[in-house]
């Protein structure tokens, strides 16, 4: 691998985007600091994978490359929160440092690849063709969509990640109108944010920040295809059905770590075959550094981690694997000892159990977890929610070739071929019967990687069968990509409705766009073809291509919006929106509280101006929710009666019990007691300049003690002292009020 044709490459696809950055209040300065971290980054990375010797080929070296290159920003995120120094200064610091290290392992000494550069065929050159439209578009519509593409991005990930930045260290910060287990994840997606947002000081980069893990995904497919002895054209086509699979490009231009997650599992089942095939120290300690990012990126991971183990034992035991450890202690294991010592168990908020024997106790059990409406037990939907996961439109179209793949690679020796097969099966598995949430499809994603590689599979020896193949796959991404404005009516619960839609990913109003950019990029690949410089070009032109489709389309689409991309609602209500708007152009350097629904990053503003806090409404300004656990299994947190909120599964109500939380998934501590004395006096603790507060979702409102219009009680205590509280806007959803501290002329 070129490391320098790499970097080339992506500086031409950065370049372009300036202007976009420009618009949205950027300056060139921090596009050159942005530019500058993560080319010292992939220096070293390329630096360290030249040092573990040759590549089993051109995709697998790009993928060791690119997960060395994140566990460096991830390493580097580790190193700098011991000494608080989670800093565009402490960045920078670190950049020197492995600039450094990069030019101690003499990398400049290395020689490029001697494997002559070919135009592809013609198959592949259309494929790259698509994908080179397809990511021009995905750019432009991350650019003037996101964050709000994706519900959890501004949720927590990208809420987290700022936080830290501004604090300069991590921490655990409460999510008390959502998934309590969320401020409890590992995090080294996040961490990953962090590392994008230094440079900008906003989300600039990281509010598409899987992106990258989008493309490393598509290469971990196509190195898998060729370990199991696809050509290299047809080791093309898992990657493209990847590239385009509607759940994939969702995620692609958002920041939540599903993605990230998915890609790294993929990453870690290519490195891990050729860990098998060496069996050498170095190759095993690479791969560990993969699993090891996998397993702690989410907590699903977990869950999985005895698929990625098995690649250890799949062909007996492998001494050598034990060097592995190291990078699945680091960047895995790491975040699940931080939960046991601070909350009390690895997997907290949830109680850990071996063969029912309790190894740690968190604030719910395992049997609180399936007592929700995200779990079903009847088998019968399984089926159906697969196909969800991985996209109706890929699913309905991929599944004969799937399983044609799935024939020939059985009567294959069993590793890898035997093995990969069953690898799916296994994950359903777990999906289905392990996860309490079984009704999640991100939570299936990782499983789509080993699904596709199955198709490169499908191939022969005929040039007629392959030649039809050829046609069938082309067909299915361009199936995949147009789709039909339609939605299949599959029985079953009421969160189906609209999970069938076979929609393609891209507008109907946006087709004629992409079928000519691919045919422009066509044209380019063919003339170009045989230049090692090609890549370079087209990156050049794809970023050009999403600048010109951003920066116009406020005036192109008005009064509508140019959706490029047909993705899925994230159903945040307009109120918000208007809101978010308003304080976006009121309020600055402020300490904003909010209350009512788990959305603060967009109160941070666009260029992370204000700092965000949840404020506890009792006398526990500190607490968080390990805190309450623990006190009140103690006995030291007794609540006063009333109760403002009561213990629930989700959205089933189970009945109050006393002791350990064992019944309900959000035992709610933190908003069982409530004294607005109490509430004001953190308000003056944490210094808050304004208080947010937002109409209670269907989640909440009938367990938290409300107002007549929906609102949480803080709502009420703040119009019943108009003296500290005053009214600044709002409509039906929210309302932004302004604080006049205690002490303060009025």
């Amino acid at each position: 691998m070129d490391v320098r044709l790499v970097l080339v490459a992506g500086l031409a696809l950065a370049v372009p985007l300036l202007p976009i950055a420009w618009q949205q209040g950027y300056g060139t300065g921090q596009a050159c600091l942005a530019l500058a971290m993560s080319a010292a980054v992939w220096w070293l990375a390329a630096a360290i994978a030249a040092r573990l010797g040759p590549a089993a080929g051109r995709a697998e070296g790009l993928v060791r490359t690119a997960v060395l290159a994140c566990a460096v920003v991830v390493g580097t995120g580790f190193v700098l929160e011991v000494f608080h120094a989670l800093s565009l200064a402490g960045y920078l610091v670190a950049s020197a440092v492995t600039l450094i290290a990069a030019a101690a392992l003499r990398l400049s000494g290395i020689p490029p690849p001697t494997a002559a550069w070919r135009r592809p065929p013609p198959a592949v050159v259309l494929i790259l063709a698509m994908l080179s439209a397809i990511l021009a578009v995905s750019l432009a519509f991350a650019a003037t969509h996101a964050p709000f593409s994706l519900y959890d991005a501004i949720s927590y990930h990208l809420y987290f990640a700022g936080r830290w930045l501004q604090d300069h260290a991590m921490s655990i910060l409460p999510t008390p109108f959502s998934d309590p287990s969320q401020a409890y994840e590992p995090a080294n997606g996040e961490l990953f944010f962090v590392w994008l947002m230094a440079p900008w000081h906003g989300d600039f980069a990281a509010r598409a920040g899987q992106l990258p893990f989008w493309l490393l995904g598509a290469v971990s497919l196509h190195a898998i295809a060729r370990r199991l002895g696809a050509a290299r054209s047809h080791a093309w086509y898992p990657a493209l059905l990847f590239l385009v699979a509607r759940p994939v490009v969702e995620q692609a231009v958002g920041a939540d770590v599903d993605l990230i997650g998915s890609a790294l599992f993929a990453a870690s089942i290519a490195l891990g075959l050729t860990a098998v095939d060496r069996d050498t120290r170095r190759d095993w300690a690479v791969w560990g550094i993969a699993a090891g990012l996998t397993l702690g990126t989410k907590y699903v991971m977990l869950a999985y981690l005895p698929v990625l183990l098995s690649v250890a034992v799949a062909t007996g035991p492998r001494r050598r694997a034990v060097w592995a450890l190291p990078g699945l202690m680091v960047f895995g294991v790491s975040w699940y000892l931080r939960n046991w010592i601070v909350a009390g168990s690895p997997i907290y908020p949830a109680s850990l159990a071996v063969a029912g024997l309790m190894v740690a106790r968190g604030a719910y059990s395992h049997a609180a977890m399936d007592n929700s409406i995200f779990h079903l037990d009847q088998v019968r939907y399984a089926l159906p929610i697969a196909a969800h996961a991985f996209g109706a439109t890929l699913s309905i179209a991929a599944w004969p070739l799937v399983l044609l793949g799935w024939v020939r690679m059985a009567r294959r020796p069993w590793w890898p071929g035997r093995w990969l097969v069953l690898v799916p099966f296994a994950m359903w598995s777990i999906f289905w019967f392990v996860l309490p949430d079984n009704i999640d499809g991100r939570f299936l994603l990782p499983a789509l990687a080993p699904v596709l590689v199955s198709i490169a599979m499908a191939f022969g020896g005929s040039r007629v069968w392959n030649g039809v193949l050829h046609v069938l796959c082309l067909g299915i991404a361009a199936w995949v990509v147009v789709g039909r404005s339609t939605e299949m009516i599959v029985p079953g619960p009421w969160f189906f409705r609209g999970w069938f839609d076979l929609g393609g990913i891209v507008s109907p109003n946006s087709v004629a766009l992409v079928a000519a950019a691919t045919a422009g990029f066509m044209a380019i690949w063919f003339l170009a073809g045989r230049s090692r410089w090609v890549a370079p070009a087209v990156a050049l032109i794809v970023g050009s291509t999403a600048t010109i489709l951003a920066l116009g389309e406020d005036t192109r689409c008005a009064p509508a919006h140019c959706d490029r991309l047909h993705v899925s609602d994230p159903f945040i209500r307009a109120g918000l929106s208007e809101v978010w708007a308003w304080m976006d152009g009121h309020v600055h350097d402020a300490t904003v509280a909010y209350t009512g629904i788990n959305l603060p990053y967009p109160l941070a503003g666009s260029h992370l101006t204000n700092r965000v806090v949840y404020v506890n409404i009792d006398g526990h300004p500190g607490w968080r929710l390990h805190d309450y656990d623990r006190a009140y299994r103690a006995g030291r947190f007794d609540p006063v009666p009333p109760a403002l909120a009561v213990a629930s599964g989700e959205l089933e109500p189970v009945p109050p019990r006393t002791g350990p939380r064992d019944d309900a998934s959000r035992p709610r501590y933190e908003r069982i007691e409530g004294v607005p004395a109490l509430w004001v006096h953190n308000l003056d603790v944490l210094g808050v300049d304004d208080v947010f507060v937002a109409r209670l979702s269907a989640y909440e409102i009938d367990v938290q003690t409300h107002g007549p219009d929906g609102f949480p009680v803080e709502e009420g205590w703040m119009e019943a002292d108009p003296d500290r509280f005053t009214l600044a806007f709002g409509n039906h959803d929210a309302r932004v009020y302004a604080v006049r501290r205690a002490g303060a002329p009025r």
